[in-house]
């Protein structure tokens, strides 16, 4: 069983360089394609599919997620992980030092934060 840590991207952004995601574990684009805007739409149906087949290797524990692109997308991808657990490894991107940082945050509904 491999245990190098996998980071999700949500969505590939054609524009945007991911070379440094693999300091934190092997690539994998959940997606291309932004959501319709069209109710029942069949293709946000085959969306959803494709990217819940694309995360199913997501484990809570070791992965991380870096959210890019479509913040839909992005939502989309963090409501699958939340069946997936409570506590996330993400990936927050720094336009200032042109890199990723590593977080990790729980959200489990017994924390009282304030």
């Amino acid at each position: 069983m491999d245990k190098t840590p996998k980071v999700f991207i949500t969505q590939e952004v054609m524009t945007a360089n991911y070379q440094d995601v693999e300091r934190f574990g092997d690539p994998v684009f959940l997606s291309t394609s932004e959501v319709s805007n069209v109710p029942d739409s069949l293709h946000n149906r085959k969306l959803v599919a494709f990217i819940r087949s694309r995360f199913a290797a997501y484990n809570p524990s070791i992965d991380f997620i870096a959210p890019s692109g479509s913040p839909i997308v992005a939502g989309l991808v963090f409501a699958m992980a939340r069946e997936k657990g409570t506590t996330f490894n993400l990936l927050k991107w720094n336009n200032r030092d042109r890199q990723y940082t590593p977080i990790r945050v729980s959200i489990e509904e017994n924390q009282n934060v304030y």
